[in-house]
């Protein structure tokens, strides 16, 4: 018994190093790396062509920003086009549960002038996302809430509601080729997995492996960089823009995601959100009493500073959770089915007034750098991005396409509900015809 105690001994040690040599380094934390090819193949390859883009064009009225229409310059039939399949990976760790193997075609096409790039991007989803803790009320509690992000389930598994968010499509790129695997993983050589955590019980003399649940973005070492173009439908819609942000290194901390907004000019920009407490009780701030043309899930900043609306500021609520404006009128939502929800479980859908949960502004500064703009086509989306060839960035936060050199890239998209479960295409490589 000793001697059998002894070798339980030996071999819990033994495991143990075995497990702390597959717990993985900053360096090493690479997931699901794809093989990788000595060049890439002409249909990862994104030719870029001579040509220019009015990304802002559309239709106009006086409430909202210009609204795109769909419509497309005629300079974008002359830039090719290439089409990837994007996936949700299994991470490994839970990560992307329920949304794991979701795919979408994304078709994608360049041009470039003199002073800016411009890219095209379109994909298929079932439902238009535009939605960002958006407010409803509850006639059951007779309060007003705001919808998750995630799907909600009973006790038998049972979708009870659906999640209710936005869109997002994001576009990261080497910075100076600084990251030296990203030419041929993509993402995947950024993207990690928070390794697994050993426990060992002294009483069983087991060792249990517990997984940290969630990625983390980051680089491999202090001179790497990505820039990622973050675009989210609605700033895209309401505001055309992208927030413009980076990942490093993050001085090897490899449990915090180290994705940062490039420098911004106002300390709060981009707006916020659609929320303050009277007395006690949650509500929205600012409501649309008529939804103005274009509405498409946010309240401008600037429909936010007249007491005369078009987004009026709600300055008390009742106990029944009617709603007093700005301009002394009032909402009874009780008996009012435009700001409830409409039907049940999956097919839960929300009343033509239900409210945005979020306060729209203008990214500032080098936030603010790339210029987008969205359409819902029915079956998908129609993305135009815009950005200067070479930004005034110093602290090395931004691509520079202005050397006309290949630029390795890789795209994600979030679509049908997802919220960070975003599947991605990797391994792409920019080609500007010269």
């Amino acid at each position: 018994m000793k001697n059998l105690k002894k070798y339980s001994l030996a071999t819990l040690v033994i495991v143990a190093i075995m497990f702390t040599g597959i717990k993985c380094t900053k360096h090493d934390q690479v997931l699901n790396q794809p093989p990788t090819p000595s060049t890439p193949a002409s249909s990862d390859t994104l030719f870029c062509v001579q040509g220019t883009a009015n990304v802002l064009s559309g239709n106009s009225n006086n409430t909202y920003p210009t609204v795109w229409n769909g419509s497309l310059d005629a300079a974008w039939s002359n830039a090719p086009a290439i089409t990837v399949n994007a996936v949700v990976p299994d991470l490994g760790n839970n990560t992307f549960t329920g949304f794991i193997g979701n795919s979408t075609s994304v078709t994608m096409q360049s041009m470039y002038d003199a002073n800016n790039i411009y890219f095209l991007f379109q994909w298929n989803a079932k439902k238009k996302g535009v939605y960002s803790s958006p407010w409803y009320f509850d006639t059951t509690n007779h309060v007003w809430a705001q919808m998750t992000a995630a799907p909600v389930y009973d006790i038998n598994g049972i979708m009870t509601r659906p999640s209710f968010l936005q869109d997002q499509f994001t576009v990261a790129f080497d910075i100076a080729n600084s990251c030296a695997s990203f030419k041929t993983g993509g993402c995947f050589g950024v993207c990690h997995v928070n390794s697994p955590t050993l426990t060992l019980d002294t009483a069983s003399g087991l060792i249990t492996s517990t997984p940290n649940y969630g990625g983390a973005m980051y680089t491999n070492g202090p001179i790497e960089k990505l820039d990622c173009w973050r675009v989210r439908s609605i700033q895209a819609l309401n505001a055309h823009q992208g927030n413009d942000t980076y990942f490093d290194w993050g001085s090897g901390a490899i449990n915090v995601n180290q994705l940062h907004n490039d420098p911004q000019s106002v300390a709060s920009d981009g707006g916020g959100s659609n929320k303050q407490s009277i007395g006690g009780v949650n509500v929205p701030k600012y409501i649309y009493k008529t939804m103005p043309g274009g509405y498409n899930g946010g309240v401008m900043v600037g429909d936010t500073s007249f007491a005369n609306g078009p987004a009026y500021k709600v300055i008390a609520v009742s106990s029944t959770g009617v709603l007093t404006l700005s301009d002394g009128t009032t909402i009874d939502p009780t008996n009012d089915p435009s700001y409830q929800t409409v039907g049940t479980g999956a097919n839960m859908t929300l009343g033509s007034n239900c409210i945005a949960g979020t306060i729209v502004g203008a990214y500032s500064g080098s936030r603010g750098n790339v210029t987008a703009n969205m359409y819902w086509t029915g079956s998908g989306w129609k993305l135009l991005v815009k950005r200067a060839l070479k930004t005034s960035d110093i602290l090395n936060q931004d691509v520079d396409f202005s050397g006309l050199a290949d630029q390795p890239f890789g795209l994600g998209v979030m679509f049908d509900g997802a919220d960070n479960e975003h599947a991605v295409a990797s391994g792409l490589i920019l080609h500007f015809n010269k």
